[in-house]
């Protein structure tokens, strides 16, 4: 059964991928990358301000949109729109360059990642919200924080204020899903 067809006939709301995946410009895909093991992935403050670096670039360069993104201690999550047959590369770029700058900072070999990133296709908007609140809540449910919006390494803020500082990340793609006023989506 070709999973093309059946996505284009609007019978499924996701569509998820470990290997193989779907590589079409346009789509939202909720990607997450685990540290091998239970290693850290990040260790210092400068860690993920490195890996919020390499995101931004590479989301210039490649055509990528970023809608919403957690970075945690062993495991990241990111929500993505391509503009460009490229999220492959993208992935790849940007997680063999954090796992090498990793690895000569901490002056260690082998793998920082548990295998291939995952890839979570939307094809619905009530899961594109879905997967934004869960990408959201992770630091709770991981007993890192009571208040999700006082994480620091996730786009929540840029969903809950109004006055808050222009960034990479978009939001408003998924915020215009639930009012067309983007300042009311914020205060709900």
């Amino acid at each position: 059964m070709d999973p093309i067809n059946i996505i284009a006939k609007g019978k499924i709301k996701r569509f998820f991928r470990a290997k193989r995946k779907l590589i079409y410009p346009h789509i939202v895909s909720h990607i997450t990358q685990r540290a091998a093991g239970k290693e850290p992935s990040f260790l210092e403050d400068d860690d993920y301000l490195h890996m919020l670096g390499l995101l931004k670039e590479i989301s210039e360069k490649q055509s990528l949109t970023v809608l919403s993104f957690c970075l945690m201690p062993n495991h990241v999550h990111l929500l993505l729109k391509t503009g460009e047959k490229n999220l492959d590369q993208a992935m790849r770029n940007l997680f063999s360059r954090y796992a090498t700058w990793f690895n000569r900072k901490y002056e260690r070999k082998g793998h920082l990642f548990g295998g291939p990133y995952r890839q979570a296709v939307c094809f619905d908007d009530a899961y594109l919200l879905a997967v934004s609140i869960y990408i959201h809540l992770n630091p709770v449910r991981a007993r890192l924080e009571e208040d999700p919006a006082k994480y620091r390494w996730s786009s929540v803020k840029l969903y809950c204020r109004n006055d808050a500082s222009a960034a990479f990340v978009k939001p408003d793609f998924i915020l215009k899903l639930l009012s067309d006023d983007i300042s009311e989506s914020k205060q709900r």
